[in-house]
């Protein structure tokens, strides 16, 4: 099984390729889902972030995430107290889910990880190949404020947060150039599909 991750900056479009691989019929292991997933009422990992952020972080039951999100983003010790916790449950969940998907005897797997190379993962055994989707600062910033309603500081402080585009583009096997327009990046899309269905059989069911 090929297993891809797919990576890149804030806003920069990951859920648009994302969406269209899914809609091509390629099973998806989605990060964002994950984390989610592991901080639903009940879970271990949610009482830790209460307990590390005190209640009013949980309304109804649930995690507040704009709440949370505008803590950690502007505090770089909150956000790795925050990471401290949810790394190790997503991380887990998500070789649950690899592990299901061999299962299936999928040729290929696509994994959507924002933090792929901030945690470290382009070094483990299960990602064969990396995609990365890559926009201009000044595109992530209107996309970013436009999609979660913030204003110049807060959009710039998760920017900040993330790894360099620069740096994400060296561990890059495959660019996807999201800075024009939706064709365009439908078209580097189309390419992507052709070439992995091309070098899957080399991974075999490992």
């Amino acid at each position: 099984m090929l297993i891809v991750g797919i990576t890149g900056g804030i806003a920069s479009g990951k859920s648009t390729v994302t969406k269209a691989l899914r809609d091509a019929n390629f099973p998806i292991v989605d990060a964002d889902v994950v984390a989610r997933e592991v901080v639903e009422p009940g879970t271990r990992a949610l009482e830790k972030i209460k307990l590390a952020f005190g209640p009013s972080i949980i309304e109804n039951g649930q995690l507040n995430r704009h709440k949370l999100g505008n803590i950690v983003f502007s505090h770089p010790a909150e956000l790795n107290r925050l990471n401290a916790i949810m790394q190790p449950a997503i991380s887990s969940a998500m070789r649950d889910k690899i592990s299901f998907w061999r299962t299936q005897n999928v040729p290929i797997l696509i994994i959507d990880i924002p933090l792929l190379l901030e945690k470290g993962y382009e070094n483990l055994d299960d990602i064969d190949k990396i995609v990365v989707v890559y926009a201009d600062r000044e595109v992530q910033m209107a996309r970013l404020k436009a999609r979660e309603n913030l204003d110049d500081i807060n959009a710039k402080n998760r920017i900040d947060a993330q790894m360099p585009i620069a740096d994400k583009l060296v561990h890059a096997d495959y660019v996807l150039d999201n800075n024009g327009s939706q064709w365009q990046l439908e078209e580097q899309i189309k390419n992507l599909m052709v070439n992995l269905k091309e070098i899957a059989p080399k991974y075999g069911t490992k």
